[in-house]
């Protein structure tokens, strides 16, 4: 995440490469490497920019609230001398800084973020990676490319939820969407349908108003606060349910079943394992101890309560040193919010929440601390495979307990 508009905002990346007007290369005077950007639910892409020149865009973005953008550019293209082209303009985003990007009005309406890093989550490289693939085939198939676009993108998050999709311009978050159901995708595609083509009228209200197809499978939606959430869940869950009642009485008194396709509503049979009933708690309840029972090595009462010094080093060579309490993990650090431990919880992202299903909290501890801690359990080294920069000195941050003989001990952060 990070923060424009004075709002936290969500940053993926996609391996494609820029699309920007070569021959207007001429316009654009400073070097170096440049990266298009696409902003949701406004639908802009900005072309070819660089990344010193990214403060510039988000001082710019600053003067317009969601929603109101991309009618500002249109009057901009509308009242430019250059009519050759009514979709795209090149302007400085800074008046006088002599950094001119291209902007363009993307002309799909909807878009399908499918997460397919596998680098981070296996889980998501592999289900997702068939579940992006199964989706720009049926964009093809159906003919909706001018209607939809799939783009296959960096980590989501939310690791047990994968396979992972948001859809925009609503903004909405959708786990445990099956790749092997193609049912699954079809409700993909007419959710995206449903509610495209609204880029420009993107308001509160409307926002909160809009139901999603999926509502069992729903995480969640941008703009909208968590009680929000949890309100808007239990509303259109309890619709769906008085749904299907009434499409089963019809159907009842019809003798027949009503068939399902991509322009039909999905029934509640399509969704026996949603998992939604466990991310409402999620929603529900900031923190919640694990019910699992687990086996942990007697902590004698002179080193309850004691604290010793554990210093994090980043990629950058950033130290960030912390008291640390016996007993607790390298995950209880990260999910202590303290302003302090910004660096820290910014790098690591913890998402499994310690069940060994990811890599997300690698860490490299170097000697003599790594000799003093536990060996490499099969299922920490299953994880580890899938760590980005893996060394010897790898480990899992979540395996990692805070011992007296630990005080002192650097732990490196990974630049992924």
């Amino acid at each position: 995440m990070t923060v424009v508009r004075d709002q936290e905002v969500k940053v993926n990346f996609v391996d494609e490469p820029s699309d920007a007007v070569k021959d207007e290369a001429n316009l654009l005077p400073t070097k170096g490497p440049r990266h298009d950007l696409i902003l949701f639910p406004d639908n802009i892409k900005f072309k070819a920019i660089r990344y010193e020149a990214f403060k510039d865009l988000a001082r710019y973005l600053q003067q317009y609230p969601v929603g109101t953008l991309r009618p500002a550019i249109q009057k901009a293209i509308a009242d430019s001398t250059d009519h050759h082209d009514s979709n795209n303009i090149t302007m400085e985003l800074v008046p006088g800084s002599g950094e001119l990007v291209q902007i363009e009005l993307v002309p799909e309406p909807s878009a399908v973020l499918v997460c397919v890093h596998g680098a981070r989550d296996c889980r998501c490289g592999e289900q997702g990676g068939e579940l992006y693939r199964i989706l720009k085939d049926m964009v093809q198939a159906t003919g909706l490319q001018n209607s939809i676009k799939v783009y296959g993108v960096s980590h989501i998050g939310g690791h047990k939820w994968a396979p992972n999709t948001i859809m925009y311009p609503l903004g909405d978050w959708h786990g445990y969407v099956s790749e092997q159901d193609s049912t699954d995708a079809q409700q993909i595609l007419f959710d995206a349908l449903a509610n495209g083509g609204i880029a420009a009228d993107v308001r509160e209200q409307r926002l909160k108003e809009r139901a999603p197809i999926m509502i069992e499978k729903w995480r969640g939606r941008m703009g909208m606060t968590k009680e929000e959430q949890i309100k808007f869940y239990e509303h259109w869950l309890e619709m769906r349910k008085q749904q299907k009642q009434g499409l089963t009485a019809r159907n009842q008194n019809q003798g027949q079943q009503q068939p399902q396709s991509l322009f039909s509503l999905p029934g509640e049979d399509l969704y026996e394992d949603d998992g939604l009933k466990e991310q409402r708690t999620a929603l529900s309840v900031d923190s919640e101890k694990s019910s699992k029972s687990t086996v942990t090595a007697p902590t004698s009462t002179t080193e309850e309560g004691q604290r010793i010094k554990v210093i994090f080093e980043s990629f950058q060579k950033v130290r960030t040193e912390i008291n640390a309490k016996v007993g607790e993990s390298i995950l209880d650090i990260v999910k202590d919010k303290d302003p302090s431990r910004h660096d820290i919880y910014q790098a690591l992202e913890c998402t499994c929440g310690g069940q060994l299903e990811c890599a997300t909290c690698h860490v490299y501890i170097e000697p003599p601390f790594s000799a003093r801690l536990p060996v490499v359990t099969d299922a920490e080294e299953d994880m580890l495979e899938y760590a980005v920069g893996r060394r010897e000195t790898s480990r899992l941050g979540c395996q990692i307990k805070i011992k007296p003989e630990l005080d002192g001990m650097i732990v490196k952060l990974p630049q992924y």
